[in-house]
Formats: C-alpha cells, structure tokens, sequence
C-alpha cells in the first residue's frame, strides 16, 4: 500500500514533465507529440486501473462530471466527421481530446490528498520556470543559446513557438509561484525558492508582448489574492514585488529587446545588461524571502475573531469601493471605456511599428473580430452540429474578409460554436465551469490558499482560451486536465467513492482505454511519416517521399496530406492518371482545401488535362491566396502546351 501511495505522489510531478515536453515540441500542436504523451498517460492509466487496489477512489461527483463532459466531447467530435467534407480532421482533433481526457481521468482516479496536490503544483511551477527560462535566455543572451526564429523575431515564442501560449504559460507560473511565495503552508524551500522565480517569469511575459497574458495574469493575481488570502501574503509580496518590478524595468528599458532585430550587437549588449538585471533581482527575491521567513513563523500565531475578521473584510470592501468610485472620476473611466471600446472594434490590424512596447497599450483587436466573424456566421448556418471539428482554416480561407491567413479560430468557444454547434458548445462550457466550480467548493478548510490557486490559474487559461487558440496547444492546457481532476477528485474518506471493482471489470477498462488510445498512437505515427515525406520531397526524393506518405496514410486513412504528395510524385513519374487520381483522393478527404484543388488544377495542366475548372474553384475557396490567382491567370488558356509549360514552373503548396 504504501509503494502504490508513493507512485501516486511521483505521479503528480508528470503534468510538469510533460509540460517542458510539449514545449520544446513547437508546444503540442502538431500530432506527434501530443500523440505520444496520450500513449503515456493511457499506459498509466491502464496500469493504475489493473493494479492499485482501489483504482477509482478518486472519483466523486465532480469528477465523474467532468470526465463526462470531456468524453462525450469526444464523441461529439468523432460524430462530427458524418457531415464534416473533412474527416481527417475530426480524427486529429479526436486524437488531442482524448489526450485531456486521459489526462483528466488519470489523476481523477487519485484520491485527493494535500500533499499530494501541492507537489503537483510545485512540479508544474517548476516546469514553467524551465521552459520560460530556456526561452528568456534566447532572448537576453542569444549568443549563449542562439536559435532561428520560427514564426517572428521580434516577440519571444521559443521554444513554443507561439509567443501569446509562452505568455500564457509565464501568466500560470508566475499565479502558482505567487502562490508558492505567500502561502504559510508550503515548505520554507518552496517560498523561498517560488519568490525567486518570478522575476524572470515575469520578464518572460513581457517580452512575448502578449496583451492577453499579461491581462490574464492581472486577472488570476487579484483573484488568487482576493480568494486565498494565504497568511504569509506581505511576507511573500514584500520578497518578490520589488525585485519583480525592479527586472521588469530593466527590460521594457532595453529598446533594442523591442525590435524585429533583438539579435544585434546592440541588442546582445542590452540583453546581457537585463540578464544581469535579472539574475541580481533573482538573488535578492531569493535573500529576501529567506530572511523574512522568521516573520512567517511570528504571524503563524496571530489570528483574529469573527468578528474581526468580518470588520477586515467590510473596511477593505469600503475602501475598494471608494477607491473605484474616486477613480473612475478622476480617470474618466466612462470615457476612456468607450474610446478603447471603440479602438478594439475599429483596430483589426495593430500599427506595424519598429518598437512592440507600443502595442501594450493599443486595444485594437487584431485580427479578432473577423475570425470570430466566420465562426459564428458557420453557427448561423448550422446552429446544431456546426460544420465538423477541425474546419476552420478551410472556412476562414472561404470567407474571410481580410488577406491574413489563420488555421484556428482564435477562441475556444466561438470556434466550437462554428465547428460544433450548440452542442459542442455546451459540452466545452460544462467542462470549463465544472472545473472553476469545483476549485471554488474545494476552497473551504485550510487549503484555501492552494485551490485558490489552481482556480486562479485555471481561470486565467478559461479567459485567455477565449481569445486564442490555447486548446489546439496542450502545453497550456494538458495541465488544466491533469491538476484539475487531481483537484475535484475526493478525499480518501469520502464515502462516496465508487467501491473496489472486480477483475472483469479492470480488464474491460483497461482494453477500453488501449482501444481508445490507438487513435492518438495512429495519429502520432502518421503525422511523423507525413513530416519524413514533406522533407523528402523537398530535397527532390520522390521514392523515400512515396514510401513515407503511404506510410502515412496506411496509418491514418482518412488524411488527405499524403495523397497530395504521392499525386505530384506521380506527377513527375509522369503517371499523369495516377497523379490526378491521388489529388483527387485527397480532394475527397478535404473537399473545402482550396490547396488540393489547386494541386489538381496544376497535375491536370502539367499532363494535358484542362485545368481551368480546378483553378478556378481553388480562387473560389480562398479569393485572397495569391497562388490561386496566379493559377486562375495563368491556365486562363486554351492551349494544352501552355498547360503543361506553365504547371512545370508553378509553386506547389506542400509544406
């Protein structure tokens, strides 16, 4: 018994691992990663359920309601391929739920334990602080730790590769190591060494620009304060608001950090300036805390009555009050609301200036409003059920209305609204306020201040999942899954717990999982031979590129990215008829891509066949992609010599 305790703790640290996994591969987003960790967590799971001896204490009201959303989440997905003209990405997006519900029931399955949990937090906090680490130091001292951009140069991505899910992360470390700092209940290691790291975490942030962290961040730091209110508070604030503050400005100061040229000598030589900044400010939180840790011990032992305590709460909610009242007065706020209202309607697009601390304080939307545009134009459209999971990118490249190309919906809700209609939408809300709700009931007690916490933190992801695409990158949200259900799990003395099941029972489960699990696996696997196929084509080895993509299909037939490989190397085999067939095959697996009738328009050209009806139907599927139009233009013929001269010298779209 006590082994399996003692693997349930260590348990615990693997939310953090995979964290620093998924981020130093571009984050999760593509198949293979989160494939694999879904493969790891099924393993677990399937483990824990065939040999603990009470695999399901955990799981209480709260969790089975969660885990239930999430599930039929899933299914709703997997439906969704019956009416989508892609289901090759219903499969995909199948693949990444179930890595958040594996992750979810897992640790669901746990029975809840305080200690248990806050070492949960402390692995996660940790594996912030390496991966936001990692990239801080790519951009303070690149000549330590140079790498290529792989989006943009000017904001910090690495190693995520997405700078607003970096700022979200940094948003979650700096909540949980806040937490770490003031909370009396931790261990005097874990507040020394919580108010240490947020110097940089907080460094971090500011160099990815991202508004949205950064609100976020406002938003969990007032909650958590406002609903822990830990007891080493001023103790923790005192060690780590000033070095904080004294790191940040060292960095907003470096102006050559600000730029689309962050690697120059001028810039190497500011950076080392903020690295020292840092790691100075580093030191001192670290001092600080530790100094100050006697002071925890002396206010430990004071404690106020009720009554007291009531009479704290009505000052501090007068002086709240007044101070809001006296604010929005002298500020202007009715005022300034509506002018910033105004520019965030108005600003689709935010000034392209050399210097991005500019943008901080712009409230244009960027490119927002017309993404959300499509989406619920889809659910118009197809209130119930939306247009399937994973369509988006061929909806917005159909009827956008700007020339700006984007795969996701850049919100969690509206996107689902689009793809999965009201359904889906109420399934992701369950899932989103069974999570919140829980937290804010776990509160009660003297783990306040931990739950407070989470909850600060998983509100943060909540809100900011709003406005981007945090879900499509589960290295922001693998955790939320993972901490939550060890959260909402019950007590070991809850009664409620379901009872020990029979072995018949722990064999069916745990085939159900590996059934379930073979989906990511096959994802993982196909998506892997997919990339081995585009990097084959590109340096012109047509037979390694055919071996891969059939590979790849085999693994997952419902893929059309395979199919446009194996038609242009057909193509240039010159099986003129097997290279339309195999674009045509990819034309019914993703029959909204303009990409692959444009690929069919160019084999069709390149052997003779009329390819002007295909051109013109890739211009029809995206107005705005210069490709298409080209194609449009140059097919505009009736000469099949021209035909085949000009396919020879077009671009392809494999990627």
């Amino acid at each position: 018994m006590l082994g399996h305790r003692r693997l349930a703790g260590l348990l615990l640290l693997l939310p953090g691992a995979l964290t620093v996994y998924l981020a130093f591969n571009a984050g999760g987003f593509f198949p293979t990663a989160p494939g694999i960790a879904a493969c790891a967590l099924a393993i677990a799971l399937v483990l824990r359920v065939t040999v603990a001896p009470r695999p399901f204490e955990g799981f209480g009201p709260w969790a089975a309601t969660a885990a239930a959303a999430t599930g039929l989440l899933c299914v709703w997905v997997l439906v969704s391929s019956a009416w989508s003209d892609a289901p090759g990405r219903a499969v995909l997006e199948l693949s990444r739920g179930l890595l958040y519900l594996f992750a979810f029931v897992l640790f669901a399955s746990l029975a809840r334990v305080h200690s248990r949990l806050s070492w949960g937090v402390r692995g996660l906090a940790a594996g912030i602080y390496v991966v936001c680490g990692a990239g801080l130091i790519t951009r303070i001292a690149p000549d330590v730790w140079p790498v290529s951009p792989n989006v943009a140069n000017n904001r910090l991505s690495y190693p995520i590769t997405y700078w607003n899910a970096l700022g979200l992360l940094a948003a979650v470390g700096i909540v949980l190591c806040l937490h770490l700092a003031c909370s009396e209940r931790e261990p005097r290691a874990a507040r020394v060494l919580g108010a240490a790291a947020l110097p940089a975490l907080g460094t971090t942030l500011l160099f990815t620009f991202s508004r949205g962290g950064i609100a976020a961040t406002a938003v969990a730091v007032v909650a958590y304060l406002a609903l822990g209110r830990p007891r080493a508070l001023a103790t923790g604030v005192l060690a780590s608001a000033p070095v904080t503050a004294i790191a940040l400005k060292a960095a907003y100061d470096a102006d050559r950090l600000s730029t689309y040229t962050p690697t120059g000598p001028e810039a190497v030589h500011q950076g080392h300036h903020v690295a020292l900044a840092v790691g100075l400010c580093t030191a001192a939180g670290l001092l600080l805390r530790a100094v100050m840790l006697m002071l925890d011990d002396r206010l430990a032992w004071v404690r106020l009555s009720s009554g007291a305590r009531r009479q704290v709460r009505t000052g501090a909610a007068v002086a709240a009050a007044v101070a809001a009242v006296a604010l929005t007065v002298g500020l202007d706020l009715p005022g300034r609301v509506d002018r910033q209202y105004h520019r965030f309607v108005n600003g689709t697009e935010l000034p392209d200036t050399a210097d991005l601390r500019t943008r901080l304080g712009d409230p244009g939307n960027n490119g927002r409003l017309p993404l959300w545009r499509v989406s619920l134009d889809e659910f118009r459209a197809s209130p119930l059920h939306g247009h399937g999971a994973g369509t988006f990118a061929n909806l917005w490249a159909r009827d956008r209305g700007i020339a700006f190309d984007a795969h996701d919906g850049h919100s969690l809700y509206l996107e689902t609204m689009g793809e999965l209609g009201v359904v889906g939408l109420v399934l992701v809300l369950a899932v989103v306020l069974t999570l919140l709700a829980g937290l804010l009931t776990r509160r009660r007690g003297p783990d306040r201040a931990l739950y407070s916490a989470l909850f600060a933190a998983v509100l943060a992801w909540a809100l900011h999942a709003g406005i981007d695409w945090d879900w499509e990158m589960p290295v922001v949200t693998l955790w939320v899954f993972a901490l939550g259900g060890a959260a909402l799990a019950s007590a070991p003395d809850d009664r409620r717990a379901p009872s020990v099941p029979g072995r018949l029972v722990r064999v069916v489960v745990a085939i159900g999982v590996l059934v379930l699990a073979v989906t990511p696996a096959l994802a993982a696997v196909s998506q892997s031979r997919l990339d081995a196929a585009v990097r084959a084509f590109k340096r012109g080895d047509c037979r390694t590129a055919v071996d891969q993509a059939l590979g790849a299909s085999a693994a997952l037939g419902a893929r059309a990215e395979p199919f446009e490989i194996l038609s242009y190397c057909d193509a240039r085999a010159g099986l003129g008829a097997l290279a339309r067939q195999q674009m045509e095959r990819a034309i019914a697996r993703d029959r909204g891509n303009w990409e692959y009738h444009y690929g069919l328009a160019i084999v069709q050209g390149a052997t003779g066949v009329d390819p002007r009806l295909e051109a013109r139907e890739a211009l029809a599927l995206n107005r705005f992609e210069p490709l298409a139009r080209e194609a449009v233009r140059m097919f505009g013929t009736a000469d099949p010599r021209k035909w085949k001269r000009r396919a020879l010298s077009a671009r392809l779209t494999v990627r």
